[in-house]
């Protein structure tokens, strides 16, 4: 039980808030350890899986109420239990590494288009490692962790010089940015009247602090200004007065507005990224593909609405379809809204077409929590993945500039309206990761399943 409890809160604790990466490392290592000397690995790895992800998802209990966070909490663990049952039947470490890593890849995708916030990778935005995301995306990450906690578990001075000696390599990998010019953004973390959910009814207020915010605070000219996610949650074509405060400003600053819009499509809301050029006029339109389940949509909708009352508020959106990019100062700029930044086809395509990527996000709903923190550290991580600076703006903070090697080049304080303006370099590179698409991850796991294979070779010979 010691080891079960103690592993579950150190891997949790490599996560944001506190962050301490080699925590995962130590934390999978006494995983290994247990699991190999529980009498019921099952149970062992389900109840590992969680404590950790209880304890780093909890702040997503924060306005809708226990229930729903261990409904989630219980579907994450849920994919430890085959862990535990490849460990049963084959005995070997080897294989619970690579049980750890499909598992991993399928809770990325299935139920509801998948969940990936508690990726291993995701832990290591301070790691040594961290530059491979670079060359293998983020499962290779995750499987150089788990092979380092391994290594733990398998003590031997050959062995820990071999790894120190890797971690050096990894760590003096440098930034391949192809550096082609680079664009003036101003950042307007306009804040909220509120937070938790009953901020969207006040969606006319949200609008108003961050045109208040932008026009006491822009004293001068940038190649754009880029409003938060949700920052206009009122359709300005049915909005008139909306739609001429918008012409009004981008006019009398002489730049355009790049925001987050809800817009009304079909009868239907749908969660948009609008570039509004220098008359007012809408120049392009970005609408969110990946929705977020029991956020944006509701699935098993009778279901959910007799365990928590708040699914009854929510209203299905609209997905978009395809890619849009918009275009400052001549260059293309990708729009990733929120729960995108954990897609990982879906920033690579956006990365692929475009010099910086732009994460618009609305973190009022779990303000006073861990959550932007996650957020942000996954972006950085996606910035060295990439190979692109990120600018991330958000409602209630955290926003902030990051540049292609996912070092945060400023940030703003959380709860708060003000300014953050700063540069993004632009970029044509494409990383080994992006030349390699889709075919990254299954070549970690080919590397995965080589190891385990050899590794149950030299028991059965020993």
């Amino acid at each position: 039980m010691v080891t079960l409890l103690l592993s579950g809160f150190l891997v949790s604790a490599a996560f944001e808030p506190i962050g301490i990466w080699y925590f995962a490392v130590v934390g999978y290592a006494l995983f290994f350890r247990g699991v190999r000397r529980s009498a019921r690995p099952i149970l062992f790895s389900t109840a590992f899986g969680a404590i950790v992800n209880g304890i780093v998802l909890h702040w997503s209990s924060k306005y809708v109420g226990a229930l729903p966070w261990l409904l989630l909490t219980g579907l994450q663990a849920a994919f430890y239990a085959p862990v535990g049952l490849i460990f049963k039947r084959t005995r070997s470490l080897s294989w619970v590494v690579l049980a750890l890593l499909v598992c991993e890849e399928i809770r990325t995708r299935f139920p509801f288009g998948g969940f990936g916030w508690t990726r291993i990778a995701f832990s290591q935005v301070e790691s040594p490692y961290l530059p491979l995301v670079s060359f293998g995306g983020v499962l290779l990450l995750s499987f150089a962790t788990l092979l380092t906690a391994l290594a733990f578990t398998r003590f031997s001075f050959r062995k820990i010089v071999l790894l120190l000696i890797s971690l050096l390599l990894v760590a003096l990998v440098p930034g391949t940015a192809d550096d082609v010019g680079q664009i003036k953004l101003a950042a307007i973390q306009g804040n909220t009247p509120s937070v938790g959910l009953e901020f969207n009814a006040r969606a006319r207020a949200v609008f108003n602090l961050h045109l208040e915010t932008t026009r006491r605070l822009v004293k001068q000219r940038y190649d754009a200004i880029v409003w938060p996610e949700n920052s206009i949650d009122i359709d300005p074509r049915h909005y008139p007065e909306v739609a001429t405060s918008i012409k009004n400003l981008v006019h009398d600053l002489e730049t355009p507005l790049i925001a987050g819009v809800v817009l009304t499509e079909n009868g239907s809301p749908a969660n948009a990224s609008v570039l509004y050029a220098k008359s007012g006029a809408v120049e392009s339109t970005y609408i969110k593909r990946y929705l977020t389940p029991f956020g944006e949509y509701m699935p098993f909708r009778a279901m959910a609405q007799f365990l928590s009352p708040y699914a009854k508020s929510v209203v299905d959106f609209k997905a978009g379809a395809d890619l849009k990019t918009h275009k400052v100062a001549s260059y293309a700029i990708a729009p990733i809204i929120c729960y995108e930044v954990i897609n990982d086809g879906l920033v690579r395509q956006a990365a692929e077409n475009s010099s910086a990527l732009i994460v618009q996000t609305n973190s009022a709903t779990f303000a006073h929590t861990p959550e932007s923190a996650q957020q942000l550290a996954i972006t950085r991580i996606r910035a060295i993945e990439h190979d692109r600076e990120i600018l991330s703006v958000s409602t209630v903070g955290i926003s902030a500039f990051i540049n292609n090697n996912g070092v945060v080049k400023s940030q703003s304080a959380e709860n708060v309206s003000m300014l953050l303006t700063g540069d993004l370099k632009m970029s044509a590179y494409r990383t080994v990761a992006d030349r390699l698409g889709g075919v990254a991850p299954l070549l970690v796991l080919l590397a995965s399943l080589i190891i385990a294979i050899r590794d149950n070779r030299r028991r059965l010979t020993a």
